[in-house]
Formats: C-alpha cells, sequence, structure tokens
C-alpha cells in the first residue's frame, strides 16, 4: 500500500512539474508576441501608405491665383522633402526590426530613436489637395513669364488666335516630381471637340484616352480613361488661351505624380500650290 501510494504522490509531482513548465513556456511566448507587437506600432509608416489629412479649400479663399500657385510649388517641395526623409526612416525601421528579430533583439531599441512624420505628411498633403481644388475650382492658369531682356523685332502680322479657331494639335511633355516618369499629352481640337492620348510611360505608348470639349471662352474640359488602373483616371478642367492648352492633372495612384502641361499648338502647314 505504502509503494502505491508513493508512485501516486511522483505521479502528481511529474504532472505538476508539466503544468508549471508550460506555463511558464506560455508566459514567455505571449510576453515575446506583446514586445514585437509593440515594436512594430513604432515603426515609421511608409511616405506612400499616408493619406492626406482633411483641410478646408475656405481656408484659401481669399487667395489670388499668383498665390495659390506659389503655395501649391511650396508645398511639392515639402511634400518631396519629408516624404523622403520618412522613407529613410521606414526603411531603418525595417532593418533594424529584422535584426532585432533574428540575431539581436536589443537592436529593436533603437526603433524609438527614428522619428515618424506621418503626421506631418498627412497634413502636407491635405494641404495640397486643398490648395490644388481651389485651382481648379477658380480655373486658374499659370501665367508665361515674359523674357527679362526681349529681342526688338519687326511686328509681324498677326496670326489666327486660337478664340477665332483653335482647330489643330496640342502636344507636349509635362513637367512633373523627380521620382515620376514625365508625361506626354496629345490633343486634337476640332471646332467644340478634343480627343488625345496620355502616356505616362517612357516608351511614350499611349496609357489614357482623352475626350472632351472646348467652349467659346476657352474652358477646356477633358475625361480621361486609363487602360489599367496603374495610370491616370477622371476629369481634369484646363484652359485654351492664344495657342496653347494649359491644364494640371494629380494622379491619384501610389506615386501621387502632379502634372503641368502647357501645350503648344502645331504650326499649320500651308498646301502646296496646283
Amino acid at each position: 500500500m505504502d509503494v502505491l501510494e508513493r508512485n501516486f504522490a511522483r505521479a502528481e509531482d511529474c504532472v505538476e512539474a508539466r503544468l508549471k513548465r508550460r506555463t511558464v513556456f506560455l508566459t514567455i511566448v505571449r510576453s515575446s508576441v506583446a514586445i514585437v507587437l509593440a515594436f512594430e506600432a513604432a515603426c515609421a509608416s511608409s511616405p506612400d501608405s499616408i493619406q492626406a489629412r482633411y483641410v478646408s479649400p475656405n481656408m484659401y479663399q481669399t487667395w489670388n491665383c499668383e498665390q495659390l500657385f506659389d503655395e501649391k510649388m511650396r508645398l511639392t517641395s515639402e511634400v518631396q522633402r519629408v516624404s523622403g526623409l520618412q522613407r529613410e526612416n521606414a526603411n531603418a525601421d525595417v532593418a533594424m526590426m529584422t535584426v532585432g528579430l533574428i540575431i539581436f533583439w536589443p537592436m529593436l531599441f533603437g526603433l524609438a530613436a527614428t522619428k515618424d512624420r506621418k503626421d506631418e505628411l498627412g497634413r502636407l498633403k491635405g494641404e495640397y489637395d486643398a490648395v490644388d481644388l481651389s485651382i481648379k475650382t477658380r480655373q486658374c492658369t499659370l501665367p508665361v513669364p515674359a523674357p527679362s531682356n526681349p529681342p526688338i523685332t519687326p511686328t509681324p502680322p498677326a496670326p489666327l488666335t486660337a478664340s477665332a479657331n483653335p482647330d489643330g494639335s496640342y502636344r507636349g511633355k509635362g513637367k512633373t516630381e523627380t521620382w515620376c516618369q514625365p508625361p506626354l499629352l496629345a490633343l486634337n481640337i476640332k471646332g467644340d471637340t478634343v480627343d488625345g492620348q496620355l502616356s505616362e510611360v517612357a516608351s511614350g505608348a499611349t496609357t489614357s484616352a482623352v475626350a472632351g470639349t472646348v467652349d467659346t471662352a476657352g474652358v477646356v474640359s477633358l475625361q480621361f480613361q486609363a487602360s489599367s488602373g496603374d495610370y491616370f483616371t477622371g476629369k481634369v478642367d484646363g484652359a485654351l488661351k492664344g495657342n496653347t492648352v494649359t491644364l494640371d492633372i494629380r494622379t491619384t495612384t501610389t506615386k501621387a505624380c502632379t502634372y503641368h502641361f502647357e501645350l503648344a499648338r502645331a504650326p499649320l502647314v500651308a498646301a502646296a500650290p496646283r
């Protein structure tokens, strides 16, 4: 009987020891997961994943077109600068997280040393959207800068103005940020109808079809339809002044590119005498 009791006692001690080891193991696992999640939350976000914070366009209602364009250029530069800093911090955090989890866990404490500019970048993007919307609402166009020392030349006969007869082909390369591919835009105007093609790739292949109208006041309303979700689709308003079509496009892809076009009308080719 004593032997049986001792065996039962040993069995109970064995089970109790296993349960204690399992409890300790589960506690360590839960603590490790909590630590990893906490450090992961401290990582800087990728700039492409940061959404624009809403900013009301009403704050710019007293600004004139020149002030709006100056502010748009400033915000474009700031978004580019802060995005670069945020991307560097995000890449550094990913590297430290990898090393910390695999090789040397104290590296994880270095995540706190990088600055997350998520709020600053979201605010800048929101201000950019508000300024851009104000420009489009007022149909502002960039003034053509006058040359500092214009040459003195005889006055040629007045050419046919676009407002009198805008028919023709308008083509050109757009200006954009350094991280974006410079786009190409070609428009054909005949009467009050417009068609054309937009290319956002280096090969010059068409990525979006363009269709729209132009009214007697020179307002150009265009609808872009992309061949895939990687390219621009949307409605854009521009202006026809003289022999130039001016318009701005803000893409909604991850690169968030801004295109500015000043398309000059191709010269008319005179018919050969018979």
